[in-house]
């Protein structure tokens, strides 16, 4: 017989217990039980169950404090009432504070209308949670929509991140400029229970020594020539937050180890005063360099690498991931017409096959400014093409380890494939408007779907 919802009984009278208990598992549901509230409440803490029916006169916890005390933590699981007569008052008041509803005593399991709200106070536990569920899962991707991606390593990545933003340890994340380790930071954040802190940026390569130490613990006033007041550093003004430390492997060594300590014992002296202030601060490290060679030179901390390295995050360069260009492209548009208040529609497919084929060494941030440039020169209601792309980018020059030729008809099967998907998403599988939105006749997109086997989902 087909399980139909899970619920917990609740009485102090076994016998009651256990013959109610019998009925329903007879009806096809799954039943647990509880001698008394306290033991209730400690199984609900463990176990999700559909519906609570509870007793209303049991020892020291009667059916409405046992309410009340479940609602502190669930707001959600159906609870029903059984009382008997002269308790009826109690009842109602269960109602008002949230119970589905009661029965009097007998319970009266030949009645149809008994079983059909015994379904409906499952049902609507079921629709709660799952309307919370959806919710704390769009509310999750909302958080991380602003990294687009169709890669799925990248995909892979974002997983990764959703898990170990909820955890308090710090991070490393690998790859060149321009491939996003700065938004990749900001998901963490704002997954992670820091999501309401401070999140401070600093690019460790923008500062000059001193400057920089100043930045990051702060000073006391006269502790240098300038020091007129005194000034917090970002570690006391990201307290109980995040801080990004953006190419890390620039920080001299001396600051190395000042910053070591900061971590190792959760506290700071800013420059001229002896004084530890207490802080809690989760690091985000980033570099595009390799920290295990300047390790091996001499030039970064070994103690500290392995401090900032307990999980890593490598980030893949745009030229890995080219499936990626064609919604970037289209995010790209879309927020450059903003920006400057233009209409641009889209881009021809021509002009597309060029970005595909350019190998990208300032990865997303690169392709970020071509988009730019192109935007502004393309005609206000018309297409980006070719001729308003930035002349370098015609220039296919191979400065990484990829046998390009070797793999250049995947490459741009791959990332037509996916701008043609890009294209029928946003016309909800319209043709003739994604032939609108790419500039080209309808017979035209047709062909392209056809050469790279593209169909209307």
């Amino acid at each position: 017989m087909e399980e139909k919802g899970k619920m917990l009984l609740v009485d102090d009278e076994e016998d009651v217990l256990q013959s109610f208990k019998m009925m329903f598992e007879m009806e096809g549901y799954q039943v647990l039980t509880a001698p008394d509230p306290i033991q209730a409440l400690s199984i609900l803490k463990e176990t999700e169950v559909d519906l609570v029916i509870s007793d209303m006169k049991m020892g020291d916890i009667d059916g409405y404090q046992f309410l009340k005390m479940l609602r502190e933590f669930d707001d959600i699981t159906s609870f029903i009432v059984l009382t008997a007569y002269g308790t009826v008052d109690n009842a109602v008041k269960c109602i008002k504070d949230g119970a589905f509803y009661y029965f009097e005593k007998p319970a009266k399991f030949e009645e149809p209308s008994f079983w059909k709200i015994i379904d409906e106070a499952i049902n609507k536990t079921r629709l709660l949670r799952e309307n919370r569920k959806l919710k704390e899962k769009l509310e999750k991707r909302e958080k991380i929509d602003f990294i687009i991606t169709q890669n799925q390593d990248m995909k892979a990545i974002l997983q990764w991140v959703e898990e170990v933003a909820k955890y308090n340890v710090d991070i490393l994340i690998q790859g060149e400029s321009g491939v996003g380790k700065e938004l990749i930071a900001k998901a963490i954040q704002t997954l992670s229970p820091r999501k309401d802190k401070p999140f401070i940026p600093l690019n460790c390569a923008s500062f000059q020594k001193d400057l920089l130490e100043a930045e990051l613990f702060g000073y006391r006033r006269g502790a240098f020539t300038g020091a007129t007041e005194d000034k917090k550093g970002i570690f006391e003004e990201a307290d109980g937050g995040t801080i990004f430390l953006d190419e890390i492997g620039e920080l001299p060594l001396d600051i190395q180890a000042k910053l070591l300590r900061t971590l190792q014992d959760g506290e700071i002296k800013r420059i001229g005063d002896n004084k530890p202030i207490k802080v809690d601060v989760r690091i985000i490290a980033a570099t595009n360099k390799d920290l295990e060679k300047l390790v091996e030179k001499g030039l970064f901390r070994e103690d500290l690498y392995y401090r900032i390295s307990k999980e890593v995050i490598k980030i893949p360069p745009l030229r890995e991931r080219k499936e990626d260009i064609p919604p970037l492209v289209m995010h790209f548009i879309q927020k450059y017409n903003k920006r400057f208040n233009k209409n641009i529609l889209g881009i021809k497919p021509d002009a597309l096959k060029v970005l595909l084929e350019y190998n990208w060494p300032g990865n997303v941030r690169e392709l970020s400014n071509v988009i730019e440039g192109a935007v502004l020169r393309a005609k206000d209601g018309g297409y980006i093409e070719k001729e308003h792309l930035r002349k370098d980018v015609f220039i296919n020059v191979d400065k990484f380890p990829l046998k390009y030729e070797e793999y250049k008809e995947e490459i741009i099967k791959k990332g037509m494939k996916t701008y043609l998907n890009v294209l029928l998403s946003m016309t909800s599988g319209n043709i003739t408007q994604a032939a609108r939105l790419a500039g080209i006749p309808r017979q035209s997109l047709q062909r392209l779907m056809k050469k790279y086997g593209v169909k209307v989902k």
